[in-house]
């Protein structure tokens, strides 16, 4: 039977533009994760390049045909490590599109899921920010799960979406129509976005799903072109925040029980009383 239990370890990168500086610091934190008792380990949004779409290119790897160092030492920290890895993500590239990935392993260092933001973030909040990532991103076209209790893992049936992909409730909700119990979104959210809405689309998806809700962040660089918020946290299925960070780089270290995924469910089962002959969500992902 699955342990009912996960040590998670969210590691708040301070994330430069020296690729391999930040591809050798975010193998010395996972480590470190690792021997500090961590079963799962999360990375922020874009961690071994800046945040920006003038970026993207120049930092992109292309995974599909072998070609990616940083996929190599995600795969090799989590065998070295025994521990289950969720990437963070970084710019990938696949013929002449780019996309913005987060790749999953397990113990064995076997890459086992991946999934490419779905929800492009091009905003335009006037005297504040502009940004536009489909100037040179395309988006993902489909949900993804990692569910560690195929690979001999606690029972932890996760949800992946990146950063702006939380701000759309019907993508969590599909991910429990398919069976999650926990949502991981590595984001990088900013000094305008950060403070109105991380803590609350955090707590929101929590307890629009009842499940727990993970945000790995980078830490914070204020003389970088795009300004992380950080404040990496973990949220409990009744939306409590367990553990959150600041914004300076640092591991946040969280032990979850799941049966509070089942308990919260039980005791207040909106799941059943949803409204089907009024509304209802659709997807080709969901079984018929």
């Amino acid at each position: 039977m699955a342990a009912t239990t996960l040590k998670i370890a969210c590691i708040q990168l301070a994330c430069g533009a020296d690729k391999k500086a930040n591809i050798k610091s975010a193998a010395e934190k996972i480590k470190e994760a690792a021997a500090g008792g961590a079963e799962l380990v999360i990375l922020p949004e874009c961690f071994n390049s800046p945040y920006g779409a003038k970026y993207f290119p120049e930092y992109a790897e292309s995974v599909v045909d072998g070609q990616s160092e940083t996929a190599e030492m995600l795969s090799r920290a989590a065998n070295e490590n025994r521990i289950f890895l969720i990437g963070g993500s970084f710019p990938e590239r696949e013929g002449d599109k780019l996309y913005n990935s987060c790749y999953a392993f397990n113990r064995d260092g076997d890459m086992v899921a991946r999934h490419r933001k779905m929800h492009l973030f091009d905003i335009d909040i006037p005297g504040k920010i502009t940004f536009k990532e489909s100037e040179t991103l395309s988006p993902g076209d489909h949900p993804t799960v990692f569910d560690l209790t195929e690979h001999g893992g606690p029972a932890a049936r996760i949800g992946l979406g990146i950063c702006y992909d939380i701000r759309f409730p019907e993508l969590s909700m599909l991910y429990r129509h398919m069976g999650c119990n926990m949502l991981v979104f590595p984001g990088a959210f900013n000094m305008v976005t950060g403070p109105a809405h991380w803590d609350l689309l955090a707590r929101g998806r929590a307890v629009d799903t009842q499940s727990f809700t993970v945000l790995c962040s980078p830490a914070r660089n204020a003389g970088a072109d795009y300004v992380a918020w950080g404040h990496s946290l973990v949220c409990d299925p009744w939306g409590e925040i367990k553990g959150q960070l600041d914004e300076k780089e640092g591991i946040l270290r969280a032990e979850v029980d799941l049966t509070q995924v089942f308990e919260r469910r039980t005791n207040m089962p909106t799941w059943i009383q949803r409204r089907s002959d009024v509304y209802k969500l659709e997807s080709p992902f969901l079984k018929k």
